[in-house]
């Protein structure tokens, strides 16, 4: 049975892992790599790389605001 504790740290383990994976994407680019170099690298698909590809490249947003603009898309297009 799953608890709000559980559900609320699940929550968090899964924003820190995407928060990771924008952060690592953000220091890919820096590099001048391409959204097939970065998933292949990160092991991740190129569906999951390229709205955070994108949304790195066209702003200077934050990983957070970059967070938040993913995590709207996603609840609005499962």
């Amino acid at each position: 049975m799953c608890t709000i504790l559980d559900a609320a740290e699940e929550r968090g383990v899964n924003r820190g892992e995407t928060l990771k994976l924008i952060m690592m994407v953000q220091k890919k680019i820096k590099k001048g790599d391409s959204i097939a170099k970065i998933a292949d690298d990160l092991v991740e698909d190129e569906i999951v790389i390229s709205p955070i590809y994108k949304m790195v490249k066209e702003s200077e947003d934050t990983e957070r605001d970059i967070y938040q603009r993913v995590t709207c898309s996603h609840h609005l297009n499962p």
